[in-house]
């Protein structure tokens, strides 16, 4: 956490120096909490409901046009699922297998890549809507995991991937408390596109079943995605 507000904090004092620079630019910081559950393209793994993590970034914009801006920047998600699924280590157990309640934390930094779109201002306020689109890729630097019987997380390198790909969409308003300085408070969902469970480990769990029977002829790899509603506020220079 010390290490994510560092990076974020010379990001943001580097961006602050270029925007006094470059009247085209705008940049800034935000943060807020966001609600995960996972989800499964397969069936093979089923969401235990939504958990809550928290996300802070450095926020930078490109205006091309008056209300069109190409948005990037780092964001830093503390990421939280809770998902189970059913696995057989043998034969045997194939016949019964067992049931894995499995919650797992991780964070991600981010790069995200967004056209936002701005209406006018709103009557005679300095009040503006928006509406973000785009993706985000991103490195997961560290997971840890916990199995319902288990009393702490414990580190793990092995069952999911490092890479993450996301689909974005959000909306918001922003408010100019001067010509400089904008407040603004949005919502976004973020929905992961390629699998997060590591693909070059296959058999690590051993097979995985779907109403009784394994998937394929084969054992198939777990398939899991990640899924957040968030909620974001900051301030643009």
């Amino acid at each position: 956490m010390k290490k994510s507000l560092l990076i974020v904090g010379l990001m943001l004092a580097m961006s602050l120096t270029v925007s006094a620079q470059n009247q085209g630019f705008a940049f800034g910081f935000k943060l807020g909490p966001g609600f995960d559950w996972t989800g499964s393209t397969t069936g093979a793994a089923q969401s235990e409901g939504m958990r809550t993590g928290f996300g802070v970034g450095v926020v930078a914009e490109y205006y091309f046009a008056e209300n069109y801006a190409i948005v990037s920047g780092i964001n830093v998600n503390m990421n939280r699922g809770h998902y189970s699924f059913y696995n057989a280590n043998d034969s045997l157990t194939l016949i019964n297998p067992f049931r894995v309640d499995r919650y797992y934390k991780s964070t991600v930094y981010e790069i995200p890549l967004m056209l936002k779109m701005m209406t006018n201002e709103l009557g005679n306020l300095p009040l503006r809507a928006y509406a973000q689109v785009g993706g985000g890729l991103g490195y997961a630097e560290r997971v840890k995991v916990k199995d319902d019987n288990a009393n702490d997380y414990a580190a793990t390198d092995r069952e999911f991937s490092n890479l993450r790909a996301s689909l974005k969409i959000g909306a918001g308003a922003q408010y100019a408390l001067d010509e400089s300085t904008r407040l603004f408070a949005g919502v976004y969902f973020s929905h992961d596109f390629i699998n997060n469970i590591n693909s070059v480990r296959p058999n690590y769990y051993g097979n995985y079943i779907v109403d009784g029977k394994p998937i394929g002829d084969r054992d198939p790899k777990l398939n899991m995605v990640q899924n957040r509603i968030g909620i974001e506020v900051g301030v643009l220079f």
